[in-house]
């Protein structure tokens, strides 16, 4: 293979030249070409902003009405059925404990009374096989 060395070899031009002095006066000469306004810029992604703020916004106030509203029931009233689990699993209650737990009203609505004649006792007690289980009770 033959040797190349660029230094050697004559170099090709480009063809193109700038005239004398053209550097001089180039930044004066670019100036006066600007326009003397500028234009107004109107972002595209300033709408897209807008909305999306929007969007958030929403979901936010979309996510804190449950929230709100769960911060805002009265816990400490007890239904019903939660007090009668309560109870019912938890068998090791005294009476006294008990006693605290409901109100006056409804220990008085508790207060029943029971109208059973004597005749009507007598005659329960009589159809039934068990009575020594009653009487040992």
């Amino acid at each position: 293979m033959k040797e190349f060395k660029l230094d050697n070899e004559p170099k090709i031009t480009s063809g193109f030249t700038t005239p004398d002095g053209y550097f001089d006066s180039f930044s004066e000469r670019m100036i006066a070409q600007l326009p003397k306004e500028s234009t107004k810029v109107i972002s595209i992604n300033r709408t897209r902003k807008r909305w999306l703020f929007a969007v958030a916004a929403v979901l936010i106030l979309a996510l804190s009405v449950p929230v709100f509203n769960q911060l805002n029931t009265n816990s400490s009233e007890l239904d019903q059925q939660t007090l009668e689990d309560y109870i019912t699993y938890n068998s090791g209650i005294s009476e006294n404990e008990l006693v605290d737990l409901l109100e006056k009203e409804d220990i008085e609505k508790m207060n029943l009374d029971y109208n059973i004649q004597d005749k009507d006792l007598e005659e329960l007690l009589s159809e039934n096989n068990n009575i020594e289980q009653y009487l040992t009770n």
